[in-house]
């Protein structure tokens, strides 16, 4: 299916032109055809910002690629199963263009990697027809202008639905569900019946796919402003659930639409009826130690809340808490009792830490002669930091501070 390049959005327009701008481009429509494909096609025609360039030529081989375009600036070999090449013209500002050649898959094994790669004789609608959505399964000639659209992409676009390109997509990759998930949670897609139903029947399979490589796909949802309200609601109704914590998780259907990373991950791992969410995080996902961390720390923020009852206690604990893991206080679900207390560390009123105080641990030692020294000192700090947080001196003064100093070793 083909359209006039009259009717491509400014955005795209923009891009072909600054690319038949390019020496090197000519050279590469002069021996084959050269084609814009998936994410910058998508997002354009959603009127979103282009940031990755994906290209693919027809009728030369990857050797012949690299040779003319090593000519022109600095070229990369990326892909364990297949060859992408990152190229960075000379003076190129921004990302590397991404560049490949037609493919199709065919998978052998159960691993992601377990696929064997046929680029004899693949054309570019071939390229597509592997692609997981029909958003995804666009292309544009650079030469032309024309627009490859075998599978109506611009149509669901337009509705803003996705549908699978082939009834096989999610057998061939079963993190396609999760792309979808990701996907629809991003764009607000709804997700057609036949393909909602495919998901379901190949959820179980993400039981195979790695954590990292699902952590991935989540972390984008939190990353890139999705809605994580949608992205929990198809978890659910997908059954991936079922793949990842062995069971139907909780079913909430609003009041949690934009976390951040931490609320997220800590909120999964409570869906998901796990014992430790951020073991969750780290055992099964694979998440950087940060986010285990703060996902921990979170979650003992929530254990021992109903435990403090003194507001010092409770404003010298989130202190310490916040000094480990400072990603909390941006954390969207922390009850109010805890917001109040960050709105007065944001505004001054209070410090954060120690750190925001005019003394340390040097002080200590030299106004006591280094009579006191080792966990003493430690001690001697929690005391000045309590007090600081109940504004029981002038903490963000150095003067004030180290007379309170003073007054506190000379009474130990």
């Amino acid at each position: 299916m083909c359209i006039f390049a009259r009717m491509l959005p400014r955005r795209l327009q923009n891009i072909i032109e600054n690319l038949r701008s390019q020496a090197w481009v000519l050279l590469l429509i002069k021996k084959g055809k050269l084609f814009l494909v998936g994410g910058s096609v998508r997002d354009a025609y959603r009127d979103e910002e282009v940031k990755d360039i994906d290209l693919i030529v027809e009728g030369i081989s990857m050797e012949d690629i690299k040779t003319i375009l090593s000519s022109f600036g600095r070229v990369d070999i990326v892909g364990e199963s297949f060859a992408v090449i990152k190229f960075r013209p000379k003076g190129h500002e921004g990302e590397d263009y991404d560049i490949a050649v037609p493919r199709t898959d065919r998978k052998v094994g159960e691993g992601h990697k377990d696929f064997v790669v046929q680029t004899e004789g693949v054309t570019i609608a071939d390229d597509l027809k592997r692609r997981d959505f029909t958003i995804n399964s666009i292309a544009i000639d650079i030469k032309t202008g024309n627009i490859i659209d075998p599978f109506d992409g611009l149509v669901d676009i337009r509705h803003k639905v996705l549908r699978a390109t082939d009834k096989e997509a999610f057998i061939e990759d079963p993190l396609r569900i999760l792309r979808g998930i990701q996907f629809a949670a991003r764009f607000g897609y709804s997700i057609d019946l036949t393909t909602m139903e495919l998901m379901r029947e190949n959820s179980h399979l993400i039981k195979n796919i790695t954590g990292e490589r699902i952590m991935d796909e989540l972390m984008k949802i939190v990353k890139k402003n999705g809605n994580t309200q949608i992205a929990f609601h198809l978890l659910h109704e997908t059954d991936v659930d079922r793949a990842l914590f062995g069971r139907k998780m909780l079913h909430y259907l609003e009041g949690i639409e934009y976390l951040d990373a931490v609320s997220f991950f800590y909120l999964l791992g409570l869906f998901g009826w796990v014992d430790d969410p951020a073991d969750f995080v780290r055992a099964r996902l694979k998440g950087e130690a940060r986010l285990e961390k703060d996902v921990r720390n979170l979650d003992k923020m929530f254990v021992k809340l109903h435990q403090l009852h003194e507001e010092e206690d409770l404003k010298f604990f989130l202190s310490k808490l916040f000094s480990e893991s400072p990603a909390i206080m941006d954390a969207v679900i922390i009850p109010d009792e805890v917001d109040k207390v960050v709105l007065q560390m944001r505004l001054a009123k209070i410090p954060k830490s120690l750190r925001d105080i005019m003394v340390d641990g040097n002080d200590v030692m030299t106004i006591s002669q280094n009579k006191i020294q080792g966990k003493k000192v430690g001690e001697i700090l929690d005391r000045v930091l309590r007090d600081a947080l109940m504004n029981r001196f002038k903490w963000n003064d150095r003067r004030d501070s180290m007379e309170y100093l003073a007054q506190i070793i000379y009474e130990n």
